[in-house]
């Protein structure tokens, strides 16, 4: 498996090591089900039973087969059968991991679709004070079992509860278009898909390939429980019953398959034709007025001077510095397929463009911090493979690097900002740069980063990209975050940070920041800064042109 995301190594002294027990219906398990177990034995949690389902399952003579086949499913269960094969559900033979587990043969009592365990069973599985149990087996149990371990049975629904529960996993918000698809892992209660919420995440809709989505699913839910154990017993940790009232799905119809089937070929002859022909055209623009309540929609926006018709400028960071306001900024040139960094200041209108930092690697993201009356840029250059750290010659009107703060990470729009007493780093990966939020904390601004014990924080395409500078108002740190659900830099979040701490983080939306409606780049808005008086954004617009169709072509060569 490729993985997507990076969990930060813990030691056994740093967390509690949780003794766990499987519900399985086989030693046959699905790839992200056997991923999923990996990821907690490496971390040292104890594997104590596994629980086998043992249930007699009568065969049924022809007649009775066809009398009892559900016909008005046919073509979903054939594709699912035959046809439907994604990695993430492909078989593993567990038997070499559990050899020397103990093993309980269980057969359930059955009332409809619903397991119970006998009284004796529930006893011989209490006696081995599990701290949870992982159901990847046994359908919907109810009765005592809930209750055989200290924090329950933990059993994954990849959909976002409030919207859709039963089944099948991700389809419905694949079919109806949603921008994002909710991921929880829960404790199991007695009413379906609406337990207590232990885990949540967001990942976005891959609207182009079913089979991708659910892979993107299924494998980026493998690191739920393990990071659950590691905050489960903090006196911070919250778990909260799911409210849910939504309807409970069941698998398509045959009309409803047939849709699907035609929906599946349309998005993707639609997808890569977007791929080629359509382009993103972002643009920066200066608000000459401080932005208190972050609305633009009653702000004058002053577009700067389009020098070249094949770059576009985006990320802008602006500053004030020794008697003049700088602004900085990516211009990313679809002849040389990546972005550098250029200035403007305010003296000359921001109109003059300086070459600020070019190199062989993309640049973007200039994240600017003030220390001591020192400017320090931080880009994004995730082809380097580190987070680099620059300062600022005002008088040469260029970046000079300084030295590497991490290595070994292709990090994605760094930030660094002081909380309390820390100094934090937070960056997403190249891998899926919108989805997972990564912290390293430090008690200085640019030595000894140490990785956050829960890493990543956040899993949430709604708001886990930075997208500004983070800033302290009424005593409170805000972050800004991009919203890119639907799309690449739909729009910025505010984010006031509740709390951050080497172990725990929660952050919440107090504020969004949408493109300027009736602008001619109004399609999107993925960065903004202020300073005492002014503030700067970018927007975007979706257009064609050669040296972009030569770009997309280039970058479809290279993914081939």
């Amino acid at each position: 498996m490729l993985k997507r995301f990076e969990l930060t190594t813990i030691n056994s002294d740093q967390n509690q090591v949780f003794k766990f027990g499987l519900l399985l219906n086989s030693h046959l398990v699905e790839e992200w089900q056997a991923e999923t177990i990996k990821l907690l034995l490496d971390e040292g949690h104890q594997l104590e039973i596994v629980v086998l389902n043992n249930e007699q399952h009568v065969k049924k003579s022809f007649v009775q087969y066809l009398k009892s086949y559900p016909f008005d499913r046919f073509l979903f269960r054939f594709w699912s059968r035959f046809i439907f094969r994604p990695l993430s559900k492909q078989t593993v033979d567990i038997s070499q991991i559990i050899r020397s587990i103990k093993t309980l043969e269980v057969k359930p009592q059955k009332k409809s679709f619903v397991s119970y365990f006998s009284d004796q069973d529930i006893i011989h599985i209490k006696s081995h004070n599990l701290d949870f149990l992982l159901r990847f087996g046994f359908n919907i149990l109810k009765g005592d079992i809930l209750n055989a371990a200290q924090f329950g049975i933990w059993s994954f629904h990849h959909d976002d509860e409030q919207e859709y529960r039963g089944s099948p996993p991700g389809f419905w918000e694949f079919l109806h278009k949603k921008p994002q698809n909710g991921i929880i892992l829960q404790r199991l209660t007695e009413n379906l898909d609406k337990g207590i919420i232990l885990k949540k995440i967001w990942l976005p809709v891959i609207k182009h390939s079913y089979k991708a989505h659910l892979d993107q699913l299924y494998f980026e839910s493998c690191m739920m429980p393990l990071l659950v154990c590691r905050q489960i017993k903090l006196p911070e940790f919250e778990a909260s019953a799911s409210t849910s009232s939504a309807k409970i799905y069941t698998p398509p119809g045959n009309i409803k398959m047939l849709y699907f089937l035609f929906l599946t070929i349309y998005r993707r002859l639609i997808f890569h034709l977007d791929f080629l022909l359509v382009q993103e055209d972002w643009h920066i623009a200066v608000i000459n007025t401080f932005i208190r309540d972050f609305q633009i929609n009653d702000h004058k926006l002053n577009w700067l001077e389009r020098k070249k018709k094949t770059s576009y400028l985006a990320d802008p960071f602006i500053f004030e510095y020794s008697n003049e306001t700088f602004l900085f900024a990516e211009r990313f040139d679809y002849q040389k397929g990546k972005g550098d960094l250029v200035a403007f200041k305010k003296s000359d209108g921001f109109k003059e463009q300086y070459a600020l930092l070019n190199e062989n690697n993309h640049l973007s993201f200039p994240f600017v911090i003030n220390i001591d009356d020192i400017i320090y840029c931080i880009p994004e250059c995730y082809n380097s493979n580190a987070i680099k750290l620059y300062q600022f010659d005002a008088a040469l009107m260029k970046l000079v690097f300084q030295k590497n703060i991490l290595d070994d990470f292709q990090a994605v729009d760094p930030v660094i900002f002081k909380f309390e007493e820390r100094w934090w780093l937070f960056f997403t990966l190249k891998s899926m740069p919108s989805v997972h939020l990564y912290a390293f904390y430090s008690d200085k601004p640019f030595d000894n980063y140490k990785p956050h014990n829960n890493n990543p924080i956040k899993t949430d395409i709604r708001s886990s990209r930075n997208a500004g500078t983070p800033f302290l108002e009424g005593g409170k740190v805000y972050r800004l975050s991009q919203d890119c659900s639907s799309h690449y830099g739909r729009a910025v979040n505010i984010c006031e940070i509740t709390v951050l701490t080497p172990t725990t983080f929660e952050e919440k939306i107090i504020a969004r920041i949408d493109p300027k409606k009736g602008e001619k780049y109004s399609k999107g808005l993925h960065t903004f800064n202020r300073t005492s008086n002014l503030a700067v954004i970018d927007s975007k617009r979706f257009t064609f042109s050669l040296f972009g169709l030569r770009h997309q072509l280039l970058q479809k060569f290279k993914l081939r």
